[in-house]
């Protein structure tokens, strides 16, 4: 239940505003968007802050007017899309949520510039059936194709399978809008100019989009972000269709298009080959998913899950995890070379290369639905338990990195965490990870399965064991550097703690970074800030 009630006359004028159905106060909506089981909500437990409010604005010029009176009535704001973390819940008290998901507009595909313009709830998965008719695609970042791209764009982390061959989210971003928290609407790069699309994200200048993420985004602490034009990548085939019911779909095999599982048993050797394999820019899918994951993709019932997990099978097979890779290529001729390749230098590492046929078609299906959609990735991550977190540190870098430290830590403490049964057990090594852009670096996180329901279960001492660990090996914490000087700890954090305190002085914005990481260091100095040579294009 909300610890405040919403002003009878601010409720009054967003209702006025946005009309009833469209904004509340009912308690037990409010005790909807309390509840989160996805990421950090295993820091608290099942309940966050209740907000005062939601609302669900449809346009821009609504989401103006719901800023100018929530300012009026010192009330807080707090917009998110799909809501994956409990950063898009409300953080403290007298918060009312925008939730964006009336703004579900593909605006514009721009087949021959190689772009297209979303809204906040379009999903990963409907922009790219949508652009696929015209020879386009998309990256699914490792949420899902129920993610939305233009928050992971703007202000989150959006990293995935298809990482190696089309980026992350945020290095897709393009042009963006957004409302300020003062109600004004900004464009960075190309969309303020008039008639010149969302091509470009940055005009002369510093970086705007530098200051709008920081490492891993704002969590949504500088205002909302209305549009943005999201990269596209060539799609050489059909428009992919599938028929059947998940977990295996049935589709048709794409022609020059193979799927092969690598597997090594020790992490020394496996560096080199994937380091190797991103030289030569052999794959288009790259990500790791460990045995208990795997149960959890190729699964359709908790029981089954089980049933699998008792076997062995999966964790026999699959004693350190195994790479999903894709391979595709122009012609028959093509395409046997770049397997040859592969599988060379899988083998000449000492690995094992797997033609996922192998594993049998409903495991072929899944795995194919995963690698062109993300499909799979998120249900892994909920099965049995039903909730999930991830330990600290999780973080970008370099392939060695990853695995020499990383994981060193996040196993150590998840042995201690099931022996205790703390949290449920899904298989030792489970470590999620991807990499990026056919180089040397890449994204890894340590997800875990909790069940708030069992009286022993809890994960907040392995989130703070983790992060110290990280502290003491310099492993970035959410992808922020890290340092043994605690004045210069998560510089990119303070520094966005900074920008947010230029742009939103009145602090209209719930903020994480300003209810967490603010207080790690004053963020009194930002006359460097106010001197940047660019400033945001503005109109009425």
């Amino acid at each position: 239940m909300a610890s405040k009630k919403i002003p009878d006359k601010a409720l009054k004028e967003l209702q006025n505003l946005l009309g009833e159905n469209n904004a509340s106060a009912d308690p037990g909506l409010l005790e909807v968007y309390s509840y989160m089981n996805s990421l950090e909500s295993a820091i608290i437990g099942l309940w966050w802050v209740s907000p005062v409010a939601v609302t669900l604005p449809s346009t821009v010029e609504e989401i103006q007017g719901v800023i100018k009176i929530c300012r009026k009535h010192n009330l807080k704001i707090k917009a998110h899309s799909a809501a994956w973390g409990v950063w898009a819940l409300a953080c403290t008290s007298d918060v009312v949520i925008l939730d964006l998901r009336r703004m579900t507009g593909l605006l514009d595909v721009r087949k021959d510039d190689g772009y297209v313009v979303i809204e906040p709830y379009c999903t990963s998965g409907e922009q790219q059936v949508e652009i696929m008719k015209y020879g386009l695609n998309s990256h699914v970042n490792g949420a899902g194709p129920n993610a939305c791209i233009l928050s992971s764009a703007t202000s989150l982390q959006g990293s995935g399978g298809t990482s190696m061959s089309m980026s992350n989210s945020e290095r897709n971003c393009l042009g963006v809008e957004f409302v300020t928290t003062e109600g004004e609407i900004v464009y960075f790069g190309s969309p303020g100019t008039p008639n010149a699309g969302y091509f470009c994200g940055d005009g002369p200048g510093p970086s705007l989009r530098g200051m709008m993420r920081g490492a891993i985004g704002n969590f949504g602490g500088q205002g909302v972000y209305t549009k943005c034009g999201a990269k596209c990548y060539p799609w050489y085939y059909e428009p992919f269709d599938c028929n059947g019911q998940a977990p295996f779909f049935e589709a048709k095999e794409l022609p020059f298009y193979e799927i092969r599982t690598a597997l090594w048993y020790d992490y020394e050797p496996e560096c080199d080959a994937l380091y190797r394999i991103g030289e030569a820019e052999l794959t288009d899918y790259c990500a790791r998913l460990a045995a208990g994951a795997y149960e959890g993709v190729v699964s359709t019932t908790n029981e089954e899950y089980r049933s699998i997990e008792e076997s062995g099978i999966m964790r026999n097979m699959l004693p350190k995890g195994a790479w999903t890779l894709t391979v595709a290529g122009s012609c028959q001729e093509e395409l046997d070379a770049r397997i040859k390749v592969l599988e060379h230098i899988v083998e000449d590492t000492g690995g094992i290369c797997i033609d996922v046929r192998d594993m049998g078609m409903d495991a072929y299906q899944a795995i194919f639905q995963t690698t062109i959609r993300g499909c799979y990735i998120f249900k892994a991550a909920f099965m049995p338990a039903g909730a999930m977190g991830c330990f600290m540190p999780m973080s970008y870098e370099t392939i060695d990195n990853m695995w020499k430290v990383n994981i060193g830590v996040n196993d150590d403490i998840k042995k201690d965490l099931l022996a205790n049964e703390s949290i449920a057990n899904d298989g030792y090594d489970n470590n999620y990870c991807s990499l990026d852009e056919h180089g040397h670096f890449g994204h890894i996180e340590s997800p875990f399965q909790v069940d708030f329901w069992e009286p022993k279960e809890e994960c907040m001492s392995g989130m703070v064991v983790g992060a110290m660990q990280g502290v003491k090996k310099h492993i970035p914490i959410l992808y922020s550097p890290m340092t043994v000087d605690p004045p210069k700890l998560m510089n990119y954090a303070l520094y966005l703690g900074k920008i947010q305190k230029l742009i939103d002085p009145s602090k209209t914005m719930d903020s994480l970074f300003g209810s967490v990481f603010g207080l790690m260091q004053s963020i009194e100095d930002i006359d460097e800030l106010e001197t940047m040579g660019e400033q945001p294009q503005t109109v009425a």
